[in-house]
């Protein structure tokens, strides 16, 4: 999970977004709490999503070696990497911190998919790749930073093969955002009105399949707020006391919202018929 100020949702304050992954990273604590929740490739990194969803996404959407995924909004990288690793594929990861972005790569020294891995730092929305670079475009937990108009126009601009797809997977609390959700610097996105993925999709002249997550979302962020409570005397030594016990407390808002039955963990996949040129 991560979470920054009111992010303007044209891009424009990827350096805000920056700045808050950046404090997030490298803290003990975090990392054994979400290393005990989802795996070491996940340590400091909640996006919800496990090996076994790769590998049977990738199944979904034919990736393969051979195919090229931009994983946007990668963070710490776990993801990134274990989705070469499942699938052969070659992946991606771009994201707006360059904290995140140097764990990633430390991360991955050494482990044997790191000829198929690469991280990069930059804006989501806006890749500065070649046109035709990818297969596929994945944005797991990042869908709020952005104004889905630009991002899909951009994204669209970068997919090549037979059968390109976007996959989105957002998180979204079914109520207004209050400032005491502003004030622990939940973002924005997560509360209505949500950023409209599937709309923006749609209109690009994708085929769009939704598919409800919600139940094994629940199970991961008691999970998550359960192992970061215990840990809580070690986030404050390690954070400062405002900045850790202000971390447990987001994730308590989510856990909070999914036992109150207002919350929703959405998939969406688009699929552009006939290749990224059809029109």
């Amino acid at each position: 999970m991560t979470s920054a100020n009111s992010i303007d949702p044209s891009g424009s304050s990827m350096a805000e977004i920056a700045e808050e992954w950046d404090s997030y990273q490298e803290i003990p604590a975090i990392d054994e709490a979400y290393e005990e929740v989802l795996g070491d490739q996940f340590a400091g990194q909640f996006s919800g999503a496990t090996p076994d969803y790769l590998e049977r996404l990738a199944a979904r959407l034919g990736w393969s070696a051979g195919s090229r995924v931009l994983d946007a909004g990668c963070g710490t990288g776990g993801l990134t990497a274990a989705l070469a690793a499942r699938t052969g594929c070659e992946a991606v990861g771009l994201d707006a911190s360059p904290a995140a972005v140097r764990v990633a790569r430390t991360r991955l020294a050494g482990r044997d998919v790191a000829g198929r891995v690469g991280y990069a730092v930059g804006d989501l929305a806006a890749p500065d790749f070649p046109n035709g670079s990818f297969d596929a475009v994945l944005a797991i937990g990042s869908g709020y930073w952005s104004d889905p108009v630009v991002a899909v126009r951009n994204w669209r601009t970068l997919l090549r093969g037979e059968r390109p797809a976007v996959v989105v997977v957002i998180s979204r609390v079914l109520r207004p955002q209050t400032p005491r959700d502003a004030e622990l610097t939940l973002q924005e996105g997560l509360f209505e009105p949500y950023p409209d993925w599937e709309g923006a999709l749609d209109a690009a002249g994708f085929q769009v399949e939704v598919r409800d997550l919600t139940e094994a979302d629940a199970e991961c962020v008691e999970r998550l707020h359960a192992a970061l409570a215990r840990r809580l005397p070690q986030l404050r030594a390690q954070m400062g006391p405002e900045l850790g016990e202000r971390y447990v407390a987001e994730v308590e808002v989510l856990r909070d919202e999914h036992r109150a039955g207002r919350m929703r963990r959405t998939e969406i996949v688009a699929t552009l018929p006939g290749g990224p040129d059809d029109r």
